[in-house]
């Protein structure tokens, strides 16, 4: 299983731009792959904290739906289950991007997200629906 973050402060969400294939260039949600013997909200706090520097208190997390994704890795294609959660906070923050995996990171008005610009099919569907119910 893989979890997804929507960090969310106000009618804007925090996505990061990838700089690695699969997708290098495409937007994408926070997240990543559940390590074994750990709770997806744990991954979600782990992920945040490895990839943003952001401290997060899982009680905080809101679980929002899940996604059948697959997930290429080194040619060979991995069919994972997504489980999508919100993170609201209450002012913008900005990451400190020495870390590998990510290249920039933009806070977007839900509004204005381009369904184009989106990395992985499964947040494509996330986002479609997600844009819809927050107008």
């Amino acid at each position: 299983g893989a979890v997804a973050v929507v960090i969310r402060c106000g009618d804007e969400i925090y996505l990061t731009r990838r700089n690695q294939e699969p997708k290098k260039g495409k937007l994408d949600l926070a997240g990543g792959f559940v390590d074994p013997k750990e709770s997806a909200e744990n991954t979600c706090k782990r992920e945040l904290s490895e990839e943003l520097e952001l401290e997060i208190d899982i009680d905080n997390l809101k679980y929002l739906t899940s996604l059948p994704n697959v997930y290429q890795y080194k040619e060979i294609d991995y069919n994972t289950i997504d489980l999508f959660y919100e993170y609201s906070v209450a002012e913008k923050f900005e990451a400190n991007l020495a870390l590998s995996e990510i290249s920039e990171t933009h806070w977007i008005k839900i509004a204005e997200i381009n369904l184009e610009d989106i990395a992985f099919d499964s947040q494509k569907l996330f986002f479609k629906r997600y844009i819809s119910n927050n107008k």
